[in-house]
């Protein structure tokens, strides 16, 4: 898995800087690689992806089915940090869960770690960000290369730290609830960000 993401991320990574008014216009800055080139050049990710034994394994961690999610370009993407600065600002996912594997990340005190604030709504016209950190606890998690972690992530406000200093690259898996199946989902911050062009440039705001 790590071989693969580290050659997709040589081959095929595209730079983008962004932000999105849903989420208050928080930065994305990083280098991804799209659902798109995964499938097309990849092959340990697409069939490691919807597994029997991996969805059962979510099933359990998550006490409700984890099901593959709908919208294709969600399923997954390559995400680096390589610059200081560099951040996936925060951000709601559109659908329920989130696998992360984890394939290189700096110690805490060069950034890269997770934060989360659980149990918030996302309000696309208005998310309130502020009021959302008041209202609940801003929760931060270490990572170490070779950490996986699933989170619920239509409910969980939540960021990558700005990075100081070295590298952070992580595939996302996205996954959906029963209820997922059952409810408008729009999807214009995955849309706008990772449907760019190879020549994209940074600086974008949407």
């Amino acid at each position: 898995m790590a071989d693969e993401i580290e050659s997709l991320v040589e081959a095929h990574g595209v730079r983008r800087g962004m932000s999105f008014k849903e989420t208050g216009h928080t930065p994305r800055q990083m280098r991804n690689v799209r659902h798109r080139e995964i499938s097309e050049h990849g092959t340990v990710i697409p069939e490691v992806y919807a597994t029997p034994d991996l969805l059962a394994a979510l099933t359990r961690v998550a006490g409700e089915p984890v099901l593959p999610c709908p919208y294709e370009p969600e399923r997954y993407v390559i995400t680096e940090l390589e610059q200081s600065g560099d951040t996936h600002g925060w951000h709601w996912d559109d659908y329920s869960f989130a696998l992360v594997w984890v394939v290189a990340c700096p110690p805490a005190e060069h950034g890269g770690f997770v934060q989360c604030v659980p149990r918030t709504y996302w309000n696309k016209q208005d998310p309130q960000l502020h009021r959302q950190f008041i209202a609940q606890p801003i929760h931060s998690f270490e990572l170490r290369p070779g950490d996986l972690y699933l989170m619920r992530t239509d409910t969980t406000l939540h960021r990558v730290y700005p990075l100081s200093r070295g590298r952070r690259l992580i595939i996302n898996m996205g996954y959906a609830s029963r209820a997922d199946l059952h409810k408008p989902i729009s999807h214009e911050t995955m849309d706008g960000l990772w449907h760019g062009s190879r020549e994209e440039q940074a600086g974008q705001t949407v």
